[in-house]
C-alpha cells in the first residue's frame, strides 16, 4: 500500500464516486485530505449531497493518474469519524478547508475514511500494464 499511498500524496485531487438516491454514478473532484495508520481520509459537509450519499450508500470509489501515467483506483467501504485531532490536522494542512469550515468542532465539517476496500495499480507506461492488488 506504500506506493499507493505515495501516488496519491504526490496527486491528492482524485475522481470520487458515488452512487445516487436512484442507483446513479455520481463523480466528482476531491481531494485526499490525509493518509495516516494506513487509512485514506477525506472530508465534506454534512449538508452536500455527497454526504447523504456516502450516508445511503457508503461503498464508494476513486482513481487518480500520475503524469507519469501510473494510475491508482481504491475502492471501499467508507467510516465516518468525529475526532477532532485528526480535524485540526486536516484544517491546518488546508488553507482552503479551514476557510470552509473554519474550526474542528464545526458540527458540518465532516471526515472520513476508507475502512474496508483494495487499491489497484495500473502502470501505464509499461507493455503490458502493470497490476498491483491490495486489501487494506
Amino acid at each position: 500500500m506504500n506506493e499507493v499511498f505515495s501516488i496519491l500524496q504526490q496527486n491528492p485531487v482524485v475522481g470520487f464516486a458515488t452512487v445516487d438516491e436512484h442507483g446513479n454514478p455520481q463523480a466528482r473532484a476531491f481531494q485526499v485530505m490525509l493518509i495516516e495508520d494506513g487509512k485514506i481520509y477525506f472530508c465534506t459537509g454534512s449538508g452536500k449531497c455527497v454526504y447523504q450519499q456516502i450516508q445511503t450508500h457508503p461503498y464508494v470509489a476513486f482513481t487518480v493518474t500520475s503524469p507519469q501515467y501510473v494510475s491508482v483506483r481504491v475502492e471501499g467501504t467508507t467510516q465516518f469519524v468525529d475526532d477532532l485531532a485528526l480535524k485540526e490536522r486536516i484544517l491546518e494542512k488546508n488553507p482552503t478547508v479551514k476557510a470552509i469550515y473554519q474550526s474542528a468542532d464545526n458540527p458540518v465539517f465532516k471526515i472520513f475514511y476508507l475502512e474496508h476496500g483494495k487499491a489497484e495499480i495500473f502502470d501505464l507506461s509499461t507493455l503490458p500494464p502493470k497490476r498491483q492488488n491490495f486489501t487494506f
